[in-house]
């Protein structure tokens, strides 16, 4: 059916923003006198009145339509705030509005129902599925109103909490009358409104939403209908709740404040969600109460009371004696609940055995740097962090007496072979010479040994002397740590746990400093036997005497990655760092803890 719209209106160009507003779809007729307009009324769907007539005012039109009977809606164009409501006129919009809300206006008109409810299939996944459930359970609450008002502070709630709307609005819509109303507002002091503007009049209308992200520059708007507390800068979102019958039985108005975000895509779906589960709900509701009000008029002919009817149709038998307080029961099903879940944590809960003890951290690749004779420091040529290359000076010990040892035997050579020279024959110089040669390379090994050298390439790991200090042959003066060499832990776990410690088995790692900085790692190497603390102490070397054990020790290695996390930051292991391990050797239920005899049933 193509709507045919009448164009009744002094200025021409009425009719022709219209026609390019609406296209070939909607036939526009003009006509600019009211015998005209008349004439043609009732072979049109819809009338739209612009400015006053050339022979007669709009009032004069709309009266003599109403006089001869022609039951056409009329369209007023024209600013909302200027034209006074009147019964007569469907809507009023303003010149200029978006040509497809126009279009939508009037064809709803036209066909006298909503064209904008159409059924709405979304395709179902994660976000529409929890957009769903949040709409049921909002619905859930409106399911128990019995009466409008608490069906609109349900509404009003839902929404406000499922969009999170700082204002909420609902507003019930007689789709016959064209009204619309507020239960809350009619029961303080009347509402009267009517669905002939605005975003809610439009929504009620037109049966489809309106989102504006600021409201005064959506020429649907009407103040003190869609939102009376609020401003020009806010966001709207009006939605219909649309029944079973396809009318629309009430409009919800969400608005945010302007400093906060506009009401996107899942914000209408998720209120369209919600208007779907309430319309039949209100469609309900409304019946509910239109036959209530019919019984209540119908009871004024009654003989009898309406409180003495109530008493009349109640239950007449009785119910079960109860003389024990309503907290027996609740407690009774709490003790119950306890019961099964103490059940449960009897069979399926299990205590597990740790097997705990110190450990540290090593790297793999390190060699240690050591003296070969006893004296003093004399200089250090490195410090912590400096790489080295192999044979590089890491310390020179005090050289006085081997230098001057040195450069006395070669001053000494040298006098011995001038001496050969000038006596080529004699054969005591000859023997000189050979002594002095063998005592001068003894002289320089010795000295060559007060100079400590890098055994490897590598990163100076720490320096244990000072200059000055007196070391012994062995002494250990720094450590060379390879930085690209793989980290692991040494643990040492008590010796009687070594038969049930094996490779693979859960190994859980707590630096010390760094609380809840747990290393969750393998079992990768278990000693054959256990060691004594003194045993161990010497594996460890010097570092040993900081590891506190008690007896007889397993070492258990594992590889750790070369960083760890803790408190957000990242950090390099060193070498050194000490901490404590704990691996699970044993695991039983509960119930085997408490009656070992059941392991055997």
């Amino acid at each position: 059916m193509k709507v045919k719209v009448l164009v009744a209106s002094a200025e021409a160009e009425d009719a022709a923003w219209l026609r390019r507003a609406l296209g070939d779809a909607i036939e526009v007729v003009a006509s600019v006198s009211i015998d005209d307009a008349l004439a043609l009324a009732p072979r049109a769907s819809v009338i739209t009145v612009g400015r006053e007539l050339l022979d007669g005012t709009a009032g004069d039109l709309l009266g003599q339509l109403e006089a001869a009977a022609i039951k056409v809606p009329c369209v007023r164009l024209g600013d909302p705030k200027r034209v006074p409501h009147d019964p007569r006129v469907a809507f009023v919009i303003k010149r200029g509005a978006d040509p497809s809300h126009l279009a939508l206006l009037l064809v709803s008109l036209a066909w006298g129902r909503p064209a904008g409810a159409a059924e709405i299939h979304r395709e179902l996944d994660a976000d529409e599925a929890r957009r769903r459930e949040r709409a049921f359970a909002a619905s859930r609450k409106l399911a128990a109103a019995a009466d409008l008002r608490a069906a609109e502070t349900a509404a009003v709630t839902a929404v406000g909490d499922l969009v999170g709307a700082a204002r909420v609005h609902c507003l019930f819509v007689d789709a016959a009358a064209g009204e619309v109303w507020s239960a809350e507002r009619a029961a303080a002091d009347g509402d009267d409104r009517r669905a002939d503007r605005g975003a809610v009049g439009w929504a009620a209308r037109t049966g489809a939403p309106v989102v504006a992200e600021r409201a005064q520059d959506d020429p649907r708007w009407f103040q003190s209908l869609d939102d009376p507390a609020g401003r020009g800068d806010d966001r709207l979102l009006a939605v219909p709740v649309i029944g079973a019958d396809r009318d629309v039985h009430a409009v919800i108005v969400a608005v945010r404040p302007g400093g906060r975000p506009p009401f996107d895509d899942g914000d209408v779906a998720t209120v369209q969600a919600f208007a779907s589960l309430a319309g039949p709900l209100l469609e309900q509701l409304a019946h509910h109460v239109e036959a209530s009000a019919y019984l209540e008029e119908a009871r004024g002919d009654e003989l009898f009371r309406k409180e003495a009817m109530d008493a009349y149709g109640e239950r007449r038998w009785g119910d079960v004696v109860r003389v024990a307080p309503t907290w027996i029961r609740w407690a009774y099903w709490g003790l119950v609940l306890v019961f099964v879940a103490a059940a449960v944590f009897l069979v399926e809960g299990r205590v597990r055995t740790w097997s705990r003890g110190p450990a540290i951290v090593r790297m793999e690749a390190r060699t240690e740097v050591s003296v070969r004779t006893s004296g003093s420091i004399a200089s250090l040529e490195v410090e912590p962090g400096a790489r080295v290359a192999a044979g590089d000076v890491v310390a020179t010990l005090d050289q006085t007496m081997q230098g001057g040892d040195v450069d006395r035997l070669a001053r000494e050579l040298e006098a011995r072979l001038r001496e050969r020279l000038l006596a080529p024959t004699d054969p005591s110089t000859g023997e000189a010479v050979a002594r002095l040669r063998l005592e001068l390379e003894r002289a320089r090994a010795a000295l060559d040994e007060r100079v400590v050298r890098a055994p490897a390439s590598g990163v100076v790991g720490d320096v244990r002397v000072r200059a000055g200090q007196r070391v012994e042959p062995g002494d250990v003066v720094a450590s060379v740590v390879d930085a690209a060499s793989a980290v692991e832990v040494v643990a040492f776990l008590p010796g009687g746990d070594r038969p049930r410690l094996e490779p693979g088995q859960r190994m859980r790692l707590e630096l010390h400093g760094y609380a809840h900085a747990y290393q969750d790692l393998a079992v990768e190497a278990i000693a054959i036997e256990a060691l004594g603390p003194e045993e161990a102490r010497r594996y460890l070397g010097r570092i040993g005497d900081s590891v506190p054990l008690g007896g007889p020790v397993v070492l258990v290695r594992a590889q750790l990655p070369p960083e760890f996390e803790a408190d957000g930051e990242v950090y390099r292991f060193v070498d050194g760092m000490t901490g404590t391990v704990e691996v699970e050797v044993d695991s039983e239920r509960v119930i085997h803890a408490l009656i070992p005899g059941l392991k055997r049933l």
